[in-house]
């Protein structure tokens, strides 16, 4: 695509479909390996290592989000190392401590889209301008104007975070049931967007039944796209969503926002299941949903009574009822609003 032809509302979508596939590179093998190592690492020195390196990969989202950025555009193999390089400074990820550079978790993803925008703007409008000056000038203008600019930012973007943490806190005191569902239907609406379900949960220190509702939550949202993918998308695309990395799906939800009515249906259901079984987590596994099993194997140990009873109570609560009440909702859905269909689940990055 020409710069000429390029508009604000394509930027944006390709700045979306970069969000939703990098963060699928980042996290998949983490969510794939990363409990199942965590359990299985200890004496075995190639299992610890495969561990660390899953969670490096993980902590390198910003920079592989600036990757998939500068691939939609067409730009040059130098021009997208600057845009991830960008990202990766501005996203918050790298910490600057005691004269140490220290990665720290993913980073604020909201953020990373303002490095990203930023960064690639900067290259649209600087390349080809330059002449035998720009390899030395781009390098050195794109990343630090643009990560600093990041870094600068990254403390009032993460006020949002915290606004709507405060607002997922504030359900706590209501009653268990209405706490449940409100709980439920907020991470439910709130997985398949730049904003980290799990850092609001860490954050406000969200355990307990909040906890295990917020996990029903995420796997609320899985199920919805889940089902509104399978016949629009290729095995690949429904196989990372059946794992739990619906974060992939961000460009779909924005650009289709009729899809908050079936997530907010799931979420009720789900609320509702947490509330009856009791299921229960603490604020480091809310948000993980079934997801390398993190969900249920933290609400198997807060349960009590028969072990084999429990297994059976959290096989109904995360996937014999999830599952069923999914795929009914979309297709009543599908029925009864005239816009919601499956071709709005399509999955794809844009080619230019």
């Amino acid at each position: 695509m020409s710069e000429t032809r390029l508009t604000f509302k394509q930027f944006f979508i390709n700045i979306l479909n970069a969000v939703g596939t990098g963060v699928v590179i980042a996290l998949i093998p983490n969510a794939l390996l990363g409990e199942l190592l965590k359990f299985f690492k200890e004496g075995h020195p190639f299992l610890e290592l495969s561990y660390q390196l899953v969670i490096v990969i993980q902590s390198f989202m910003a920079f592989i989000v600036g990757i998939m950025a500068a691939h939609q555009f067409k730009f040059s193999g130098a021009g997208a190392t600057m845009v991830g390089l960008s990202a990766m400074l501005g996203s918050g990820a790298i910490v600057y401590s005691n004269n140490a550079i220290q990665l720290k978790g993913i980073g604020d993803i909201i953020n990373t889209i303002v490095v990203v925008s930023i960064a690639c703007a900067l290259f649209l409008l600087l390349r080809n301008k330059l002449g035998s000056l720009e390899m030395i000038i781009l390098p050195v203008v794109i990343p630090i104007l643009s990560g600093s600019i990041g870094l600068f930012t990254l403390p009032y973007v993460g006020k949002v975070t915290k606004g709507l943490g405060h607002l997922i806190a504030s359900f706590t005191e209501l009653n268990p049931l209405l706490m449940s569902i409100l709980i439920c239907v907020s991470y439910a609406l709130l997985m398949v967007t730049p904003i980290s379900v799990v850092a609001i949960a860490t954050a406000i220190g969200l355990s307990g039944l909040g906890s295990g509702a917020a996990n029903l939550g995420i796997v609320a949202a899985c199920v919805t796209f889940i089902f509104g993918s399978l016949k629009v998308n290729s095995i690949g695309v429904n196989m990372v969503l059946f794992i739990g990395a619906a974060k992939m799906m961000i460009p779909v939800y924005f650009k289709n926002l009729i899809i908050m009515i079936p997530l907010t249906i799931n979420g009720v259901i789900g609320g509702l299941v947490a509330y009856f079984f009791q299921i229960k987590g603490t604020p480091m596994s809310a948000g993980f949903g079934y997801t390398g099993l993190v969900g249920p194997i933290n609400a198997f140990n807060r349960m009590s009574g028969d072990a084999t009873t429990n297994i059976i109570i959290l096989v109904f609560a995360y996937l014999i009822i999830p599952f069923v009440s999914g795929f009914l909702v979309h297709s009543l859905c599908k029925r009864l609003i005239g816009k919601y269909n499956d071709e709005i689940f399509k999955f794809e990055i844009t080619k230019q």
